[in-house]
């Protein structure tokens, strides 16, 4: 599931017993879009994944508050007004009091992500090794083939020392990772 749509689906959740019309429900999707910049810190420094979550929450709480206090089916003023209410409110009161840090968090990967950064590495090594090294191989194979001379010799064996030294470093780098993953 991508971030997005868990603080869609975060933010969703205390609104879910309210009712909306067609304006209104376009409405909140833009809403969920503009969370980031809606709910940024004034002061300098980032929210932690937790603090983000937390905030999240407690915006939607205030506005499913102030909305149920409308009638229902809400409208597009109505759910524009209770947002503006709790942005205003958000700004005034010193962001809620919700601490920042210095530094920026680490972003949140997915599995899947983890496992495409993994294999990734794996098909960048066999695209070098098979289109660009080999290409260089088989040039100047053939050239040394048809003109044995020092010159083409010397590059055919060059490249095939940096076709070796790119795997055993390849190699070397994922034993490294892998013992280091362990401890």
């Amino acid at each position: 599931m991508k971030k997005s749509s868990m603080e869609a689906t975060a933010f969703r959740t205390p609104l879910s017993g309210i009712s909306l019309n067609k304006e209104a429900e376009s409405y909140l999707k833009e809403i969920i879009q503009n969370l980031p910049q809606d709910l940024s810190p004034d002061r300098p420094g980032y929210y932690s994944h937790e603090t983000k979550d937390l905030l999240l929450k407690d915006a939607s709480e205030r506005l499913a508050l102030y909305l149920r206090g409308c009638p229902e089916p809400i409208n597009f003023e109505d759910l524009r007004s209770g947002w503006n209410a709790v942005i205003v409110d958000y700004h005034r009161q010193n962001n809620w009091n919700y601490p920042t840090q210095p530094q920026k968090p680490e972003k949140k990967i997915t599995q899947d992500q983890k496992i495409f950064k993994e294999l990734f590495s794996y098909v960048w090594m066999m695209m070098r090794s098979l289109i660009l090294l080999k290409t260089v191989v088989y040039y100047y194979g053939m050239h040394t083939a048809t003109d044995p001379g020092t010159y083409h010799t010397v590059m055919l064996y060059g490249a095939l020392l940096l076709l070796l030294a790119n795997m055993v470093h390849f190699i070397w780098k994922k034993s490294r990772n892998s013992s280091a993953d362990k401890n």
